[in-house]
């Protein structure tokens, strides 16, 4: 029925389709409007109200989706849990950066950079607009990407290349947790027991467990490709006061 279009699951989403690229250009003219607005247009307290409206609205959005779910009678604990580091990031969001806090934006930077973008590009999406999976996917990953560049540029928290090493170290930690989710309730989230049982990208990466090294030098080259824009504003920066002076 059309009024409950929102929970009706459908087949609409197509890879840079309308919809996909909608929404891609909304979160690049978000991740760029919004740290200017905010630095021109209001104060500091402001500022952090909008930094944590965001941080709600996507914590919100990803724990909604697990209730619609389980209200729809879809629910399954192996396959539905927000346990994939997109979900975990997007629910602590509120809880780590409702005062921000460098030491955790260094990690959170890298670990959406590196880790959203690659959703946003080509997503696991089927259900388009205007079903709730939809709104779902979008406002925790491009809402992901905004709440991190919003907080880079106003908030001026910008990771080192120490910052760098540390979110790859706090990856561990994650891959460690999961695996244990994993082995005490017999799921596979994030694939690190077994590889997906359709064809995907991991089997051209070798068998398990290697395939799971692989993935770790590939995340290891995303922090590198997030880093580099910090590099090159810092190298800009500098490059500029050497020229005043």
């Amino acid at each position: 029925m059309e009024q409950f279009a929102f929970f009706d699951y459908n087949q609409n989403f197509s890879l840079f389709g309308n919809q996909h690229l909608i929404v891609m250009l909304l979160m690049v003219a978000a991740s760029i409007g919004l740290p200017i607005f905010a630095k021109r247009f209001l104060n500091q307290q402001q500022q952090l109200f909008l930094l944590r409206f965001m941080a709600v609205t996507i914590a919100v959005w990803a724990v909604l989706y697990v209730i619609i779910l389980a209200w729809l009678g879809d629910f399954n604990y192996k396959t539905d849990l927000p346990l994939d580091i997109c979900n975990i990031t997007a629910i602590s969001l509120p809880f780590l950066m409702w005062n921000p806090k460098y030491k955790y934006h260094e990690v959170l930077y890298f670990w959406i950079l590196a880790g959203t973008l690659q959703a946003i590009i080509t997503p696991h999406l089927f259900n388009g607009f205007p079903n709730f999976i939809f709104f779902k996917y979008w406002f925790v990953h491009a809402g992901l990407v905004v709440f991190t560049i919003y907080a880079t540029a106003v908030f001026d928290m910008r990771p080192t290349i120490k910052s760098l090493w540390r979110a790859f170290v706090a990856l561990q930690g994650y891959v460690i947790f999961i695996t244990i989710v994993n082995l005490l309730i017999g799921s596979n989230y994030v694939y690190v027991l077994a590889k997906p049982p359709t064809a995907s990208l991991l089997d051209y990466l070798g068998p398990w467990p290697w395939y799971l090294l692989v993935c770790e030098l590939l995340c290891l080259v995303l922090f590198f490709l997030a880093f580099l824009p910090l590099r090159l504003s810092r190298k800009k920066t500098e490059t500029s006061i050497l020229t005043e002076v």
